[in-house]
Formats: C-alpha cells, structure tokens, sequence
C-alpha cells in the first residue's frame, strides 16, 4: 500500500504543481486516492502473479506483452507494440496535453532463477527454468494500478494530461530504454518515473548510477601463506 500511495502522491503533486491546483484541492485529491487504491489491490496482486508465473527471458516477454498491453487497451490505452525495432516492447498512452507523465519498469526475468513463490529458500518451480528473481513482475503492477486511479481521477476533474507506460525489455541483457530515446519516444515527456525494487521502500531522482553498460571482467586474488589462487 505506501508502495502506492507513493506513486500517486508523485503523480497528483506533479500535476497540481504543472497546472496550479490550489493546496486544499490538491489533499482532498490525495484522499480520494487512498480511497481508489485501496479498490485496486486485487488487480495489482493479479498482475504481479501473472507476470511471476510467465517469467520470460529478456526478449522472449510475449505473454508479458499480451498480457499487458491487453489489460491496458481494455481500460482505454492507446498501444503500440514493437517500438525501437523490438519485437517485445510496447507503449501505451491516454490522454491529451500536457503534463506527458511517463511510467516504467523492467519486465524480463533471470535465467535459471525459477522459485515458488511466499518460499524463503531455494525452491524452484522447475529446476533450472528462469524465473522472476529481482521484482520485475511487480513494478507493472504498480504503474498501472496507480495510471488506472490517477486517469479516473484526471476524467473526473477534466484535468488535461497524458500518461504514458512503457517496459524495460531484456534489462538483464540490454539497454533498450537507450534505444526508446534514440528513437524520440521520451522527447515530450515532462516527467518520467520508473519503478523497482528496492529496500526500504526508498525514492530517488536524476542519476542513480546504475548506469553499467560496458562489460567488464573482474579478477580476485586470495593470498594464503603457500599458495595465491586466482578467481575469474
């Protein structure tokens, strides 16, 4: 829930802020919000269970995509599907004007890393199958559950907007956020929000350094008074 909330707090102060809705407005909005969430929660758990179960390879998320963009379409998203040379990645956008608020998280899963899930130890589902070990089928949960209630709310008070979805694809193997921009897909965006785990429920902006995109090879060596053993 303060998952939630969190994003929806950002995007109603960020709304308020771009179109000068006054303070008194701005919590009897954030009210409604808690309010909104808290008719939502079984969606978000449906869709973070679905994406766990399809646990898809990075460039193989095409029960991901369907499934997404299927859900996202039915609640009045435009989609396109396949941008950047992609086969897997998608946009999806309502609205019209400005503020363009864009959310994203990574959708593709770690090789070898299938678990059942609520299990605190190693227990996979298939043994050596790929599965969701870093929290990437719950940040779709979140953005659109939170897209879905702040759409509501923008219908309800005709505030003029766009919102704008979009997946990380094969995180684990590429930047192709990189090739979303080299292609102009964030180039009218005002704000852009991306979700993932981490701890403490923590929040950040501009660089967070998790930038690493050259590959690199590390080489340890453990000194020991007969012999030097050397780890690649």
């Amino acid at each position: 829930m303060k998952s939630y909330l969190t994003l929806i707090f950002l995007f109603v102060s960020f709304i308020a802020f771009s179109q000068k809705i006054d303070e008194k407005k701005i919590l009897k909005l954030k009210e409604d919000a808690i309010a909104a969430i808290d008719k939502k929660v079984d969606l978000g758990q449906q869709i973070n269970d679905m994406l766990f179960s399809f646990s898809e390879l990075g460039f193989q998320e095409v029960e991901t995509q369907n499934y997404l963009t299927s859900l996202l379409e039915k609640n009045g998203f435009k989609i396109e599907k396949g941008i950047a040379g992609i086969p897997t990645s998608w946009i999806a956008t309502w609205g019209t004007g400005k503020p363009v608020i864009a959310l994203g998280s990574d959708v593709d899963c770690i090789p070898k890393a299938s678990q059942k899930p609520g299990v605190a130890y190693h227990d996979p589902i298939v043994e050596g199958a790929p599965g969701h070990g870093e929290g990437h089928n719950s940040g779709q949960a979140l953005n659109i559950v939170a897209a879905l209630t702040i759409k509501e709310m923008m219908e309800r008070e005709k505030i003029s907007g766009t919102l704008m979805l979009w997946p990380g694809i094969a995180e684990e193997q590429l930047g192709s956020k990189a090739y979303y921009i080299r292609q102009g897909y964030f180039k009218n965006v005002d704000a852009c929000i991306f979700t993932h785990v981490s701890d403490n429920l923590n929040i950040g902006y501009g660089d967070n350094g998790y930038t690493g995109i050259v590959s690199v090879k590390f080489s340890f060596e453990r000194l020991s008074p007969f012999l030097i053993v050397r780890y690649d």
